[in-house]
């Protein structure tokens, strides 16, 4: 099965999300929430991240619709990531 990472930027603290292991909420078709094997959740500024593995049992929808990820083995990393839009979702394959 080929790796997908679903990668989002947020404006809340990577020690809590990683605390919880769940960073919500997120639009996300159906039909790409299947495809993701991975996690990534990127500070705003890029810098660090936390990386996991998508818990794809433990993910759930909100009534709205959007999803609110979870995640297992997640770390904080330093990084260098740039977003070229303002869509804080990206999908990453490989």
């Amino acid at each position: 099965m080929p790796k997908t990472t679903i990668q989002v930027r947020t404006h809340d603290d990577l020690r809590d999300l990683l605390a919880t292991a769940e960073s919500h909420a997120w639009v996300v078709a159906e039909k790409r929430e299947e495809e993701i094997t991975h996690v990534q959740v990127v500070n705003f500024e890029g810098t660090q991240m936390i990386e996991g593995i998508f818990d794809r049992l433990a993910s759930q929808r909100e009534e709205s619709g959007r999803l609110i990820i979870r995640f297992l083995d997640g770390r904080i990393v330093n990084c260098r990531v740039q977003f070229e839009t303002q869509n804080p979702v990206r999908y990453i394959n490989g």
